[in-house]
């Protein structure tokens, strides 16, 4: 019993005992990508939304939607520079300064597009 609840629990310890975290613009990605889906998962089982009704998962489409779309102007903001702006990877800007106030900024929009889709699908299930 001891060895199946190591193995059930060696990928969490490992997490927290030493696994770099994720950088934030990963972060920042992966949220808008599964963002993506889940907008896309509204709009396909609520075609509704497309007429304008206002149902509350039309309401909720157009919530997640907006937070989804201050997700990615925020990620443009930390990433941007000559070599992001041209298809590269993305430049955090080099000043500490403004680096952490657009860090903050960005990990504010991944947290409030979170709740949002939170609040959706608390609102449409």
């Amino acid at each position: 019993m001891r060895k199946y609840t190591l193995i059930l629990f060696l990928p969490l310890i490992l997490a927290l005992t030493g696994c770099p975290n994720t950088p934030l613009e990963q972060t920042a990605y992966r949220t808008i990508v599964a963002a993506k889906g889940f907008t896309e998962s509204i709009k396909k089982n609520h075609p509704e939304c497309a007429t304008g009704i206002g149902s509350p998962a039309c309401t909720g489409l157009r919530k997640a939607v907006s937070a989804k779309d201050s997700l990615i102007d925020a990620a443009e903001v930390y990433c941007s520079g000559p070599q992001f702006e041209s298809g590269g990877t993305c430049q955090s800007p080099t000043d500490p300064t403004l680096k952490n106030a657009a860090a903050a900024k960005l990990q504010a929009a991944i947290t409030a597009y979170k709740q949002t889709e939170a609040d959706v699908k608390g609102a449409i299930h």
